[in-house]
């Protein structure tokens, strides 16, 4: 059966078809064609839409700033500021620091309160032991009376010192013509103090059975608060930015501040003056700065021992031996500087790779230990990590090398060749800065700044432990020089390798980290297996060599027979 196809309909035979008006119908808008809306309706539209969109973008912001509240931040950039906000913030910050030292107390305003604490001991009523009179009698008298029991005060007798000092300072105050100036004076006055005689800082101090603490503790606290609140501000008055961080730029301009009011100080050199400065400053940054930023915090510099040391040339006089031990005191720059030019031996004022090696070298024993100094392999270490001495001189060479090309130097071949020449050689070579941050940490291997030096430096593969390769590997160069006297007997690497794991006993076996160096209290031993021909004979013959106690209780003996001689020849 075949299946006959219709014709195509036409466009008027389908408009006239009865479906089509029921179709148009169901696509035409409701209501008509809508009416045309004005320009401020438009723009009313756009900004509710505008508002909106603002609203989403806020509450999305929030819930962002919500979430990421709970990240610690670690960094904040300081932003650019104008020249009159820099001057504004110097200002503020000068005169809070001259506010903070206005309140300390003087010398004789110290006098007077130690004055106000032994007249409260003096009032006070004589002690009734236990039991009463009877128990008086029966309690025999003290055979040696103790001295530090008569200044010991309690917490109420110090609040009644604290009154009466107040009083004195306010008494020492010219305005007292007028009552209301007076309790203003008074209501100084104990601010002032009241710092010092909280219940915070009694609690501090160790107390009898009575609940009394040592009025001279309680004094000795005083004046290091005194001592250390002063020092932040010399301190503070160099913080350009008031930040709380002092550049090595700021430090060394504090060490020059500080020089000519230290008696110890008073026939420093002129000429000597700068490299003195540079001896300070490179401990302030050695033992302060551990990550080599080129700054110190200025919290970290008050707690340090170094500046304990510094400020003891206040009072401490040239000529007094014990100053003379100091690194700060112009004996122990001069010694440095002295040590420094008797290794360069060609004078260039830096050392190479030869010279340094011969800082460990000590000629009382150079009869018995035929090769000294340090081991090659861990003095090409020591150039690789700590020849230039951080931030400050890799930006120097980062300004060298940018700097333009285009002198005389790049047109004479000569010159050219020359000056690269002596470039290289500055490179292979270690400055006075570097050797002063080696002599620092050699002088005190057990310091946390000490032991991370080092600790790069024998950090070969940069693993972060010390492996058998890196024992090995500065191990071979102490068996080298080992064998090269006939009269040493025969020296087995693996069984000091292994005393060195027994010395310092890892956490994980056969890898020694910092933290297993600091931990173990021997890391000065290890350091000197490791690196030194010197100091490894010393610890091979330390049973039949004197120890260092009794070779510094001999030195005293010395010195003191020297100055008892003196006194008798005049």
């Amino acid at each position: 059966m075949s299946a006959t196809r219709s014709a195509p309909l036409s466009r008027e035979a389908l408009a006239a078809a009865p479906w089509a008006a029921s179709l148009a119908a169901s696509f035409a808008p409701r209501g008509g064609a809508p009416p045309p809306r004005s320009a401020a309706e438009v723009e009313a539209e756009v900004e509710a839409e505008t508002a909106s969109l603002l609203a989403q973008r806020a509450a999305s912001a929030a819930a962002a700033s919500t979430a990421s509240s709970a990240i610690p931040t670690f960094h904040r950039p300081k932003s650019a500021v104008g020249a009159l906000a820099v001057e504004l913030r110097k200002a503020a910050h000068r005169i809070a620091l001259q506010h903070k030292e206005r309140g300390l107390l003087e010398d004789d305003e110290l006098e007077a309160l130690w004055s106000c604490v032994t007249g409260v001991v003096a009032r006070r009523p004589p002690d009734t032991p236990p039991g009463g009179s009877r128990a008086l009698r029966v309690m025999p008298p003290p055979l040696v009376p103790d001295p530090e029991s008569e200044s010991r005060v309690s917490y109420e007798e110090l609040q009644t010192v604290r009154r009466e000092f107040a009083e004195l300072l306010a008494s020492a105050e010219e305005e007292r013509a007028d009552p209301r100036s007076a309790r203003a004076a008074l209501a100084r006055a104990d601010e002032r103090v009241s710092q010092y005689f909280s219940a915070r800082t009694f609690n501090r101090f160790e107390r009898d059975r009575r609940g009394r603490i040592s009025g001279r503790t309680f004094m000795e606290f005083v004046v290091r608060h005194i001592a250390l609140t002063q020092s932040r501000i010399n301190l503070g008055c160099h913080d350009s930015d008031a930040d709380g961080w002092l550049e090595e730029e700021e430090l060394e301009e504090f060490v020059a501040r500080s020089v000519p009011t230290m008696a110890a100080l008073r026939n420093l050199p002129r000429p000597f003056a700068p490299r003195y400065c540079e001896i300070a400053v490179r401990r302030f940054m050695f033992f302060d700065d551990p990550h080599r930023r080129g700054r110190a915090r200025i919290s970290s510099l008050l707690a340090s021992d170094a500046l304990a040391d510094f400020n003891e040339l206040h009072a401490a006089s040239e000529d007094d031996p014990r100053a003379a031990k100091n690194w700060f005191s112009l004996a122990g720059a001069r010694r440095v500087r002295k040590t420094c030019e008797d290794l360069d031996l060609d004078g260039n004022g830096t050392l190479s790779k030869t010279e340094f090696a011969r800082i460990t070298h000590d000629p009382r024993v150079q009869d018995q230990c035929h090769v000294q100094g340090l081991t090659s392999a861990f003095v090409d270490r020591v150039f690789e990590e700590h020849s230039l001495r951080g931030p400050k001189a890799a930006r120097e060479a980062r300004l060298r090398d940018a700097a333009p090309k285009n002198g005389v130097a790049s047109k004479d071949p000569f010159i050219a060749r020359q000056m690269e020449k002596r470039r290289k050689q500055m490179a292979s070579e270690m400055d006075f800065s570097a050797y002063l941050d080696f002599v620092l940490a050699w002088g005190d291997k057990k310091h946390p700044s000490s032991l991370a030096y080092f600790f790069r430096a024998l950090d070969v593969n940069k693993t972060g432990a010390l492996t058998n390769l890196e024992i090995w590997t500065f191990l071979k160069a102490v068996h080298e020089a080992w064998i090269t006297d006939p009269e040493n007997y025969e020296l087995d690497i693996l069984d000091v390798r292994d005393e060195i794991f027994d010395m310092v006993k890892p956490e994980v076996p056969g890898r020694i980290t910092l933290e297993d160096l600091k931990r173990c209290g021997c890391a000065d031993v290890v350091f000197e297996i490791l690196c030194d021909h010197t100091g490894f004979w010393r610890y091979d013959n330390r049973e039949s060599l004197p120890r260092d106690d009794e070779e510094e209780g001999e030195e005293e003996e010395e010195e003191a027979e020297e100055e008892d001689g003196g006194e008798n020849a005049f």
